[in-house]
């Protein structure tokens, strides 16, 4: 029988090294709590709660920003929900527990990279530029994080942000 495609050898590899870089990031006490922070600040009940809140309360346009959080935290959650479902990858071994694991087992594309790169796509169409670039970098941590929590490989972070991409494109198109 033949192994897995070449491709798939270099791509954990490239999972390989990239945590064991990431792990780097939180041998410190501070940087795990960081790091864990971070990757907090990307709960999707978090963002449904902030979208909530903002759509009830505010004024015309925070209901309108708040509205946005709440269709692209819905829509992103429900494609890396479906392709989770069909690619049914594990989650590193070793990693940081963190609750949501018991509900959510498996770890390709990242929902936390979906769902933070959907909400910078259309979020930072609403803002300035220089908070948009603001929204990447914390995007860009927060990938960061789960890799280095060990909650996913660096592959399910970098499938996530294209999907991310894409469901915030869909979003920004629909909504114009």
């Amino acid at each position: 029988t033949r192994g897995p495609a070449p491709w798939l050898a270099l791509v954990a590899e490239w999972d390989r090294r990239m945590a064991s870089r990431a792990a780097l990031l939180v041998r410190a006490r501070a940087g795990w709590w960081t790091a864990w922070l971070l990757a907090r600040s990307g709960d999707s009940y978090w963002w449904l709660a902030a979208g909530l809140f903002l759509w009830w309360r505010g004024d015309d346009f925070w209901r309108g920003f708040g509205l946005r959080i709440l269709a692209v935290t819905l829509v992103a959650g429900l494609a890396s929900g479906i392709l989770k479902w069909l690619f049914k990858r594990g989650r590193p071994e070793g990693g940081t527990v963190l609750p949501v694991f018991a509900l959510d087992r498996h770890s390709f594309p990242s929902g936390h990279a979906t769902r933070t790169t959907a909400l910078v796509v259309v979020l930072g169409a609403m803002v300035p530029l220089p908070r948009a670039l603001v929204l990447a970098l914390w995007v860009l941590s927060v990938g960061v994080s789960r890799v280095a929590l060990g909650a996913h490989y660096a592959s399910d972070i970098v499938a996530g942000w294209i999907l991310g991409v894409s469901v915030g494109g869909v979003v920004l198109a629909l909504w114009s």
